[in-house]
């Protein structure tokens, strides 16, 4: 299939136009728990309304944006690319500048792999730097320590947190909000570009997620 790109990453992923040829390849890993238990999703899900999804993007469009994440593999006219997830922006609000920024990766051949930093550093570019957006927030399930790190990574910071607030394997489990504004993100975007390499946690931070995750 053709896959249309709107943002060449440098290291690993870029992001491109969701298309409907890409839903059958999202079901399977979707509609498992293992990989999704920290998001908002509640499987199951079919394929009419995975297609039905996208089909709506577009009467979305400056409320809520959301891009392939495609590995890419080689470079130039050789340069092939593999659907692994999306990333995407909802609830932009012009007036204030802001948005909430989510993400879903395969589990099986996406996570772990600084696939969803690089991501998110695209999505980045185009909030700040294409929509003119100040600020974009997140929120993850507190035992979700990859979400939590790559945002980090990303410039995100911690600004509260609700307790107990989502029933997770018979409990409840507290909600973390971060943000991040544009000129907290610029400095990694710029050593990104320089570097052509992905952000790490700090010991701070790493100390932290651990932290954060245990609790």
């Amino acid at each position: 299939m053709q896959h249309i790109i709107a943002y060449e990453g440098l290291v690993n992923v870029s992001l491109g136009l969701m298309q409907e040829e890409y839903i059958p390849t999202y079901l399977p890993w979707i509609n498992r728990r293992i990989g999704i238990d920290g998001t908002l999703q509640r499987p199951p899900y079919s394929l009419a309304s995975g297609i039905e999804w996208v089909r709506g993007l577009d009467a979305q469009k400056g409320k809520n944006e959301v891009f392939a994440i495609l590995l890419h593999r080689g470079t130039g006219k050789r340069r092939s690319y593999q659907y692994i997830g999306h990333t995407g922006m909802h609830g932009i609000n012009w007036q204030h500048g802001f948005a909430t920024t989510g993400s879903i990766i395969d589990p099986d051949n996406g996570q772990g792999r600084g696939y969803g930093t690089e991501a998110k550093l695209l999505l980045q570019y185009h909030a700040f730097m294409v929509l003119g957006l100040r600020k974009l927030t997140s929120t993850v399930k507190v035992f979700n320590g990859g979400s939590l790190g790559h945002l980090l990574k990303c410039g995100y910071r911690i600004v509260g947190r609700h307790k107990k607030h989502h029933f997770h394997e018979g409990r409840f489990v507290d909600e973390v909000f971060l943000e991040v504004f544009r000129d907290e993100w610029w400095p990694i975007w710029e050593r990104y570009q320089k570097r052509k390499t992905l952000p790490k946690l700090s010991k701070t931070e790493r100390a932290l997620v651990f932290q954060l995750v245990a609790s």
